[in-house]
């Protein structure tokens, strides 16, 4: 995968865009740090929605997380009241 430079990246950025329509994906840097990828699009992605995804990454998360078999949320809420 290539590499440009954000200011390179500007100037070429049609050339860019050309190559990336024929299926090139492209990895941006800023000061040597990559910080974007430029991939082609899929029409699937359209249907993504943006809050549903992140609920989705957050039940993601926190399967598998317990707090203990002593402690629980209620437990935590009845001393935070104290």
């Amino acid at each position: 995968m290539k590499h440009f430079g954000a200011f390179e990246a500007k100037t070429h950025f049609s050339e860019l865009l050309g190559n990336v329509m024929n299926g090139e994906k492209f990895i941006i840097t800023k000061h040597g740090v990559q910080v974007a990828m430029i991939i082609p699009f899929t029409p699937e992605e359209t249907d993504i929605d943006p809050v549903e995804d992140a609920i989705r990454a957050l039940k993601k998360l926190r399967k598998g997380i317990t707090l203990g078999k002593k402690l629980s949320i209620r437990k935590m809420l009845e001393e935070g009241r104290k």
